[in-house]
């Protein structure tokens, strides 16, 4: 709800946050967290029905975003922060090329490049801005969920 009645309307240019891709990303990066391809796949399925967009698009970038998520934690398990940085610019190219790809297909005359230069990295930057204090919630509700067992 927060997505489509807030974040979607915050926009820079014609880029707007995707903070259901954030909180994604957040949640993955926590070690504790067990079947994350449960929550890509309900992730790209909701915002696949609430959007324009084939159901494909956000699922598949969704579903690349947790594998994508997986490689970094088994390379940068030490800097959780850097890895989301690095994955929230990789996932909203990747989620962009997907979407205009599928508009061109579909007849919505688009060029590549202006795409990409008023919508995606405008995009970037805003989910760049996002992404720590977003990361830091996730942090805190991840400790809530999965607390740290004491040794006594």
């Amino acid at each position: 709800m927060v997505q489509t009645s807030i974040i979607s309307h915050l926009t820079l240019l014609h880029g707007s946050a995707d903070l259901v891709m954030l909180v994604l990303l957040a949640w993955l990066l926590q070690g504790r967290v067990k079947h994350g391809w449960i929550w890509a796949l309900l992730s790209g399925l909701l915002i696949g029905f609430i959007s324009a967009l084939p159901l494909f698009v956000p699922l598949f970038a969704y579903i690349v975003l947790y594998a994508l998520t997986r490689m970094f934690q088994r390379r940068v398990w030490q800097m959780p922060v850097m890895a989301m940085l690095v994955l929230t610019v990789i996932g909203t190219f990747i989620q962009h090329f997907l979407t205009i790809v599928s508009l061109q297909i579909n007849g919505v005359p688009i060029a590549f490049s202006e795409g990409i230069k008023f919508v995606t990295l405008p995009s970037a930057l805003l989910n760049l801005i996002l992404s720590i204090p977003v990361y830091v919630l996730v942090v805190d509700i991840a400790g809530f969920v999965y607390p740290e067992e004491v040794v006594v």
